[in-house]
């Protein structure tokens, strides 16, 4: 996974960022048997391109782009909340960072992307002030979150209380004890469950949460039409996901798996014809294929992009079990019928 950012990523200040920055402690608990997290932070960036001090003119972010990527968790934002800056340029900010995101979306590896809300700071001689962070920029990231079905981790939250031990003396980059704390958030996150959404007399179902956002083939549904409902009455073919606020007190989301699903309708009922999905994905040995019940006994094939089949059988229940773990890391197809869904082997 890429951590991509500015100095708080990068780890400015601390003695070993290598190891004491919020990514390296993150590879710590995360592990290196199936992990490998990758910082590609570096001091004063924005995302802004207007910034006089780019992120898009790092060559970090080339070598991001050109690395194997499964995840990427992007945290830039924080130069760019400077009142000189965001009073003049703060209007572009969201559509440079919704092309970096896509940047990263259109890689062969096809990375979930993870967006984060930026931590609290204050440094008033850097032109830096809390208030443009919390009420200017995180409110940005967090819509672009909800608009593009991102995965969204709540910083901002982790940090609020602003603890001297949290810092170091510029209140704005976190100490190690600071860079943990994200770390740990990240880190759960990354790892918790994707959310599974089920059927219920015709409607899609979400998971028990506090919030919802839901969308089809990708694009948010209108909350008019009950997209920011649990449940949704399912209109129109295609593949449905959610995102999920899990916490009553943090606004970190975290988005389900897909479900594909083909609709049929005759007069004024609306028959679900066809729906499998996958868990998990990313999957590293075993992949789970859950269908209904009239889909048992169809066959299914695992191919690579060029069509070239690996793995192929008949699907003997409705939750079948599917070793992949002589798979090279890379990109497949799985198909049932007509229907197909990319997966990821890292």
């Amino acid at each position: 996974m890429a951590c991509v950012g500015n100095s708080v990523t990068a780890g400015y200040g601390l003695a070993n960022p290598s190891t004491e920055s919020y990514p390296g402690q993150m590879q710590v608990l995360l592990g290196t048997d199936k992990w490998e997290v990758i910082n590609f932070g570096s001091s004063g960036r924005t995302m802004l391109k207007a910034g006089g001090y780019s992120y898009w003119d790092d060559p970090l972010y080339q070598n991001a782009l050109a690395s194997n990527l499964d995840i990427v968790l992007i945290g830039l934002g924080t130069n760019d909340s400077k009142r000189w800056l965001w009073d003049t340029q703060g209007s572009k900010f969201e559509s440079d960072y919704t092309e970096m995101v896509r940047s990263f979306e259109a890689l062969p590896s096809q990375p979930d992307i993870w967006v984060y809300l930026l931590i609290p700071g204050e440094k008033q001689d850097w032109d830096i002030y809390n208030s443009y962070i919390k009420d200017k920029v995180n409110p940005v990231i967090k819509n672009l979150a909800l608009k593009n079905g991102w995965g969204l981790i709540d910083m901002y939250s982790v940090l609020s209380e602003r603890k001297t031990e949290w810092y170091l003396e510029d209140n704005v980059h976190p100490s190690v004890t600071g860079a943990g704390l994200i770390a740990k958030a990240a880190s759960e996150a990354l790892q918790m469950r994707k959310p599974e959404i089920t059927f219920v007399n015709n409607k899609v179902v979400g998971p028990d949460g506090y919030q919802y956002q839901w969308y089809i083939d990708g694009f948010p549904v209108a909350a008019s039409i009950g997209g920011t409902q649990r449940e949704m009455v399912v209109s129109k073919s295609g593949a449905y996901k959610v995102s999920v606020k899990r916490s009553e007190n943090s606004e970190t989301r975290i988005i389900s798996e897909e479900l594909f699903v083909t609709v049929t309708i005759t007069s004024n009922e609306i028959t679900l014809q066809n729906a499998i999905r996958v868990s998990p994905n990313p999957v590293f040995d075993t992949l789970y294929i859950y269908t209904q019940e009239h889909q048992k006994k169809n066959p299914y094939r695992i191919t690579d992009l060029s069509g070239k089949i690996f793995l192929s059988g008949v699907l003997a229940e409705k939750e079948e079990k599917i070793d992949i773990q002589d798979l090279t890391p890379g990109t497949y197809l799985l198909s049932i019928g007509d229907q197909q869904i990319k997966i990821c082997k890292p």
